[in-house]
């Protein structure tokens, strides 16, 4: 007699053992991407870092987050006019244009073509806070400290090595 197929054990066994394979590679596979979005919000704040850095080189000192209003007085400016900042040109005292085109008046910048993207929510906004533990929320992308001129991750919990997302 000629066999045409599989019997039905033949093909329980085959995904049983597909089962556990499936079993055994996914959390590693999981791992892996958890690993990845860890070592790519690093380097996002690694680059937000120096090249804020940079701006307040070409800025003497002034940091992201205050600009000189026309009659010559320190003003804040807000979260969007933060990242403003960072991807347009901007004058010497932190006036931001809202193009990429330096002039001879917006000489500074830009610093990004476009904002980092947090890895964990996919948002590239920023919220700007005075105190990072008790402001993380998820809600954006970026928490920033324009006083010490300071970048962290807007994500809470804790990495694989038990690292707070804040501290990074």
């Amino acid at each position: 007699m000629k066999r045409n197929a599989f019997t039905l054990i033949e093909l329980m066994i085959v995904v049983s053992i597909l089962g556990i394979l499936a079993a055994i590679a996914l959390p590693m596979f999981q791992n892996q991407a958890q690993l990845a979005k860890e070592s790519a919000a690093k380097d996002m704040l690694r680059s937000l870092r120096s090249q804020t850095e940079l701006y307040k080189l070409e800025h003497n000192g002034l940091t992201p987050g205050y600009y000189y209003n026309p009659m010559g007085a320190l003003s804040n400016a807000s979260a969007d006019k933060v990242m403003e900042q960072l991807i347009c040109t901007t004058d010497v005292k932190g006036v931001s244009s809202t193009n990429t085109t330096k002039t001879a008046t917006f000489c500074c910048g830009p610093y990004f073509m476009k904002m980092p993207v947090n890895p964990f929510n996919d948002k590239r906004n920023i919220k700007l806070v005075t105190n990072f533990a008790a402001e993380a929320d998820r809600s954006t992308g970026w928490l920033f400290k324009r006083e010490t001129c300071e970048f962290r991750l807007n994500w809470t919990g804790t990495d694989s090595q038990g690292t707070n997302f804040l501290d990074y």
